[in-house]
């Protein structure tokens, strides 16, 4: 594809436009892909955090063990509930208002700094006092305030330099959630925070954009009217910002030897010349675009850039402003699909440094903000300090042995212990965890439960059965959410009563009496207030502290990125291995990192 048209070259072959509005959709999904690119790692080692909260962008796993949401079900109301199950972490990146690394989701509630340069550790606590004007009423303040606003947001596309700034190198090397996140996640990687209220607010957002942006070209391309110099003056407010936005981004896109080229093309004073007279070919800017684009873009990319060129030759050809306006919404899609790919190939080439050095930079980090009197070490000392006088013995204390066991105890679903503040990026690790002792502790005891009415059997229970009977009563489960055990706990122990019925040798349906006898166990004894519960629970707890001990005490000879890089840290099972392998890197990592902080009281 030749390279050279471009808008300052339109007078000779372009079209001059009288388009007509119509209406169209365009479907601008894309796919995933990597952007080949070289990274030079920052040399500051700053452990200053990016200015502002991350909103638009969230990092997720695409690893296939990646752990499932779950909502414990043991979980008190949410009005009593400890404060830890409503604080999420909250990414810091961009300095956008309307941006998330995450969601590195971005929650509504979350642990917030107290200044703009860290916003990922401190926790909210107590209401939100709202400071008014005490001249005007709430009411007026707003109604004066809120259409200023909103005017301004109209004039800017919904991707601009703002909203993408947290998909920096920079952003990225200074933000301490994300370096902490890719240590347990190797899948971790940008998307767009697409999901709830944020979310839908966002797309309507851009949608009104996008539809003011239509009325404008409207005006511009589809009336004699706009020829007038003083209407002209006054109508196209947002096409020049526009221009300059997507220039600026492509900028950021492309090598120092097209920047020239870029910012000589799109030059929004020059395009604005030219569509006052008629004379901007918008066929040839596409083209010249997509050459730009297919040159530094992920090759899946491609198709995507073959439908803009073809959108806004559709639209020129036809006379359809709709259509050219959906070409142009596509390019900034593209524009910001591959910033994405490019960040997230940051991430994935700067992995290996940031696991190296993790846990110097988080003890900087977290020094710095307890220096500054930012977080508070009295609770998390004191938890430490009652762990080991609750392990206290004859002999010298095993500090690691202890840490390790309180971390487990502070697990334990019927407790619901609150998790000391120096766990800040862990809270939804942590979380998981629970979830999956609570699902290891009910599918035991619904093992124990078969094995009590197998007793009389003249065959002794194997493992090919308990593996039959744990995946059976898995599929049951299938459904997450809420409450699932308790909520299915009939049809469990129907399916229990009825596979120790056959093993023991009868045929046809189990008596009505044994289910009736197995309905009522398990809806008494799934409850966290359940003495059996307990004690299963305890026993679950002390097998799993020993399990995290023998793995950390693998390790010792090990560095932190070869511990890192050998072992799966996102795998979701509710097998004990699993979970002593997830808790075994927050405790190894969390060791490293305060165990001489939490010593020195």
């Amino acid at each position: 594809m030749d390279s050279s048209p471009g808008p300052h070259r339109s007078h000779t072959h372009g079209q001059p436009f009288r388009l007509q509005p119509s209406e169209g959709e365009y479907d601008t999904s894309s796919v995933n892909a990597t952007s080949a690119q070289s990274i030079d790692i920052p040399e500051s080692s700053s452990h200053n955090v990016s200015s502002e909260a991350s909103t638009q962008y969230e990092l997720q796993s695409t690893s296939p063990n990646a752990p499932a949401k779950r909502l414990n079900e043991s979980a008190p109301p949410a009005e009593s509930m400890y404060p830890l199950k409503r604080v999420k972490v909250e990414e810091p990146s961009s300095s956008s208002s309307n941006c998330s690394l995450s969601e590195c989701s971005t929650p509504a509630e979350a642990p917030a700094p107290d200044s703009e340069s860290e916003r990922s550790s401190r926790v909210k606590v107590g209401g939100n006092k709202q400071f008014r004007s005490r001249s005007l009423p709430p009411t007026l303040r707003r109604s004066r305030r809120r259409p200023h606003q909103e005017n301004i947001q109209q004039l800017i596309p919904p991707v601009t330099l703002s909203t993408l700034r947290e998909l920096d190198l920079h952003e990225i090397y200074r933000n301490p959630k994300l370096r902490h996140d890719v240590v347990f996640d190797s899948q971790l990687h940008f998307r767009p925070n697409l999901d709830g209220t944020r979310g839908r607010r966002k797309k309507e957002m851009a949608d009104v954009y996008w539809q003011t942006v239509l009325r404008e070209c409207e005006v511009i391309l589809g009336s004699s009217k706009w020829r007038n110099a003083e209407m002209f003056s006054t109508t196209p407010r947002k096409l020049p910002i526009l221009f300059e936005t997507m220039r600026d981004i492509l900028l950021t896109l492309v090598p120092k030897t097209d920047r020239s080229d870029v910012e000589s093309i799109l030059d929004p004073p020059l395009l604005m010349q030219q569509l006052r007279h008629n004379v901007l070919d918008f066929k040839g800017l596409s083209l010249w675009l997509a050459t730009v684009l297919k040159a530094h873009c992920a090759p899946m990319r491609d198709q995507w850039v073959e439908q803009m060129v073809a959108k806004v030759a559709h639209g020129v050809d036809n006379r359809k402003v709709s259509a050219l306006v959906e070409g142009i919404q596509m390019v900034f899609g593209i524009l910001e699909a591959m910033k994405l790919d490019v960040a997230n190939h940051q991430i994935r080439t700067l992995r290996p440094h940031l696991i190296s050095t993790a846990i110097n930079f988080e003890q900087g980090y977290f020094q710095e903000r307890i220096d500054q009197g930012r977080l508070d070490m009295k609770e998390p000392r004191n938890w430490f300090a009652n762990a080991v006088e609750a392990r206290k013995t004859n002999e010298a204390p095993d500090h690691m042995a202890i840490f390790t066991g309180a971390v487990v105890d502070m697990l334990a679903p019927s407790q619901y212990a609150k998790y000391p503040a120096t766990f800040v990026f862990d809270y939804e690790r942590l979380e998981g965890l629970r979830d999956d002792i609570r699902e290891a502790t009910c599918l035991k005891m619904a093992i124990l439960f078969f094995r009590q009415l197998t007793l009389s059997s003249k065959r002794d229970v194997d493992a090919a059965t308990i593996d039959k009977l744990r995946t059976s009563i898995i599929a049951i489960l299938e459904e997450d959410g809420v409450h699932r055990w308790l909520r299915h706990s009939n049809a469990v122990a129907l399916h229990v009563a009825q596979t120790a019925y056959e093993f023991n040798g009868s045929t046809g349906i189990a008596d009505a009496s044994t289910v009736k006898m197995a309905e009522n166990w398990f809806a008494k004894h799934l409850q966290t207030n359940s003495p059996i519960y307990a004690h299963v629970e305890k026993e679950i707890s002390k097998e799993l502290t020993g399990m995290v001990l023998r793995i950390i005490k693998g390790w010792s000879s090990l560095s932190t990125f070869s511990i890192m890089q050998s072992a799966d840290v996102t795998g979701s099972s509710m097998e004990l291995a699993s979970i002593a392998q997830r808790a075994s890197h927050i405790v190894f990592m969390h060791w490293r990192i305060f165990g001489k902080m939490y010593l020195a009281s």
